[in-house]
């Protein structure tokens, strides 16, 4: 099959969820595009040049800056254009597509997709993607059915923004719509998608990249817990911190390591420094390769992930799954998909969302009961083989695409 993926940013380290299924389609003997707006200025993932991804991606030529600018660059692309292809820019100009079209950034995009292929499907990586090829296929320079992934701030943040009839005509016409989980399944019914072009498919991880391995409570030292991801609020880290503080006054000493970068990073470091001396530590952004290193040397991952003041909610952190496969206990939030993957006392402790006293008993739960770390961490190895294996769920994304590749599909043009 020809596969085009549709994303804003590529390539990026962190979106590992995407990149895995396009190195397991290539993996497959399929055909990928990829198709991004920016490219990244952050680490990048090695598999981008393990499989040669950057052959295999456009990135958007942005049209210049100024009106009478974007005026002679359209001109001249039109110009240099004829018969069909003409036709289509001229369509991307249609003044009913509203600002998309005054701007030109929609003549830009379909200039990028030029001449027109056809795709056995077409992948938006989240939800706006699809809103831009639902779009895109409407004036028939992008050709394929359209599937459509939902993973978190798509259903919160992005339609808090932009009202709730954002996603009304790709509703209308994508094929498929695949939330990483079962309660954005739930939004995604509530926004008005029709529930039997919805299908949950989780994004998983490669478990031969995450061998496990059996923990035991630290003697002689204070447990070291950790969090890794974006700094920004739904990732929980200033509960942390005030997990760690609310510790410390009860003479319980731990080492707190937080991994990953973002626009709160100085405000949580500023944060920090109102802990005991040395008990916070940040590493910054890693590959995955130097994530999964930390997290070896790790007693528990703490991840009090929480909706943020505009909206933005997880899905299922990667990282959840990363850390039980590789036997760290976790201590997280009724956040979202989390309790679909995280039993409470069962694979994981589980707090309510912001519940400071909640997260400290939790984490108190794990520390005070080490009997309990074995069974608990061989559950959780359980639930993530059972439900988020990289290549069962690529397989399985194969059926789906083959079903979707199956059907004629209405195309613009």
């Amino acid at each position: 099959m020809r596969i085009a993926f549709l994303v804003v940013r590529f390539p990026v380290a962190a979106e590992t969820p995407f990149l895995n299924q396009v190195t397991g389609l290539l993996d497959r003997g399929h055909d990928v595009r990829i198709f991004a707006d920016e490219r990244s200025q952050s680490l990048v993932h090695p598999d981008v040049a393990r499989y040669g991804l950057e052959a295999r991606t456009s990135w958007l030529g942005r049209p210049p800056q100024g009106p009478l600018a974007r005026l002679a660059w359209a001109r001249r692309a039109l110009s240099a254009r004829a018969g069909r292809e003409r036709r289509l820019l001229l369509r991307a100009l249609d003044p009913r597509l509203g600002r998309h079209a005054r701007t030109l950034n929609l003549f830009a995009q379909t200039l990028r997709y030029l001449p027109g292929e056809r795709f056995d499907v077409v992948q938006a990586c989240f939800g706006p993607d699809g809103i831009r090829a639902e779009r895109l296929r409407r004036i028939g320079v992008l050709r394929g059915p359209i599937a459509t992934a939902v993973r978190g701030y798509d259903l919160s943040k992005y339609l808090r923004r932009r009202g709730a009839g954002a996603y009304a005509p790709l509703f209308r016409a994508g094929e498929r719509f695949l939330p990483v989980c079962a309660a954005l399944a739930g939004r995604l019914r509530s926004a008005g998608c029709p529930p039997d072009r919805i299908t949950v498919h989780h994004t998983g991880i490669r478990l031969a990249d995450h061998p496990f391995r059996p923990r035991e409570a630290p003697r002689g030292r204070p447990p070291r817990l950790v969090s890794v991801g974006r700094l920004v609020e739904k990732k929980g880290i200033a509960h942390a911190l005030d997990v760690v503080d609310a510790l410390a006054r009860e003479g319980r000493a731990v080492e707190y390591h937080v991994v990953g970068d973002g626009p709160l990073r100085a405000e949580l470091e500023a944060r920090a420094r109102g802990c005991p001396t040395g008990a916070v530590r940040f590493h910054g952004a890693l590959l995955p390769a130097e994530v999964r290193a930390v997290l070896e040397g790790m007693d528990a991952l703490l991840a009090p992930h929480v909706t943020a003041a505009d909206g933005d909610e997880e899905g299922i952190p990667n990282v959840l799954k990363e850390a039980m496969a590789l036997g760290l206990p976790v201590v997280t939030t009724r956040h979202s998909g989390i309790p679909e993957l995280v039993t409470d006392g069962e694979s994981g402790w589980l707090a309510a969302e912001g519940d400071g006293a909640g997260l400290v008993r939790a984490v108190l739960a794990l520390l005070d009961h080490p009997a309990r770390w074995a069974p608990v961490t061989a559950a959780a190895r359980a639930a993530v083989e059972r439900g988020f294996d990289i290549d069962r769920l690529n397989d399985r994304l194969v059926g789906i695409y083959e079903a979707l590749a199956s059907r004629r599909t209405p195309e613009g043009g």
